[in-house]
């Protein structure tokens, strides 16, 4: 006995730093790919990525200030930003038009940001912060089944939320860390990551995807070097994107997070796509997935001096800088059930 209790110590000594070397990078696009490793351990690094943004379509003349973009069952919705009416617009992703208007009868776009789904609602993110002096933070929960092709009304539910570290209201315009665009849902939560104009990360919070009043519960941060606008999870929960850009340069980009355990979105392949410029394409405000590795993207209508950049839906497809699906099969696993 005693002999056999040795062997076992013996081998699991042996295969301890072995089994810790299984860590690492495992994604062959990667500069410090590590073909040993079997685990993802978030180190993967990645050599500078540029990527054009094809146009699809001219949005309409209902959306000048689209600020947000969600897919749902085929449908492609988004909205004005805050201070427009309370419209949601069903938009055709090959023309860009406005092909139905259902207006939010009981509640007002105070700052609508962007738009989630899961099989049943539509959530609309009404947490715009820009004085980071809102005190009255919310989602707007809407039935989909009250949203179809002759519904031109519907009524909302308020998921009211507020920041638990929020201790100061009032850091002035564009100069504080508790603005907020981007949203997803996911496993009966609202994914929630903010706007930070301060020191241009993002904070990852969830807030129950259920009407009340909620304290959103931090979950990570990470350094976007930018401000985020618009998120979305991919309908296999597999990749998230964070889209963004930069104020002072005009830089726009996506981050593409893929391969993470369960909803640690900040846990594996964190890879920045630079866009092209703002004054090319605009300030960048909606993004969502059309499929596991495309998404389509919207921007507002920006006017500087004489240049004009009219609001457009554009399509890019991610797949080339993912991971192959044989890599992600774990991460897939852990994520759940996508959203219908």
């Amino acid at each position: 006995m005693k002999t056999t209790a040795l062997l076992l110590l013996a081998s699991a000594l042996a295969l301890g730093p072995a089994a810790r070397a299984q860590t690492g990078c495992p994604d062959p696009q990667a500069t410090n790919y590590n073909p040993a490793a079997r685990a993802n351990d978030g180190s993967c690094q990645y050599a500078p990525t540029t990527a054009a943004l094809p146009v699809r379509a001219p949005l309409g003349a209902a959306v000048p200030e689209t600020s947000g973009l969600q897919l749902a069952a085929g449908a492609l919705w988004t909205f004005n930003d805050g201070g427009n009416p309370p419209v949601l617009f069903r938009v055709d992703s090959a023309t860009g038009q406005a092909v139905q208007q259902v207006r939010v009868v009981n509640y007002p776009n105070t700052d609508w940001e962007d738009i989630a789904a899961d099989a049943r609602y539509l959530y609309l993110g009404d947490f715009g912060n820009n004085y980071g002096t809102r005190r009255d933070l919310r989602l707007l929960r809407v039935p989909r089944a009250g949203l179809g092709p002759g519904a031109d009304t519907v009524s909302a539910q308020a998921i009211n939320f507020y920041y638990p570290d929020q201790i100061t209201f009032g850091g002035g315009l564009n100069n504080h860390d508790y603005d907020c665009e981007a949203v997803f849902f996911r496993n009966d939560s609202l994914h929630l990551f903010t706007k930070d104009w301060a020191d241009h990360r993002t904070r990852y919070y969830t807030v129950p995807a259920v009407p009340g009043t909620h304290a959103a519960h931090l979950k990570a941060t990470f350094d976007v070097n930018g401000l985020i606008t618009a998120a979305d999870l991919s309908p296999d929960g597999t990749t998230a994107v964070l889209l963004g850009y930069d104020e002072t340069t005009g830089a726009t980009f996506a981050w593409l997070l893929s391969d993470f355990p369960g909803t640690q979105f900040f846990r594996g392949n964190k890879r920045r796509i630079a866009l092209p410029s703002a004054a090319l394409v605009g300030q960048v405000e909606g993004v969502c997935f059309a499929g596991p590795r495309r998404l389509l993207v919207s921007n507002e209508r920006v006017t500087v001096g004489p240049l004009t950049v009219p609001q457009r839906l554009y399509a890019l497809n991610v797949g080339p800088w993912l991971p192959a699906p044989a890599v992600v099969t774990a991460a897939a696993a852990a994520a759940g059930p996508g959203r219908a």
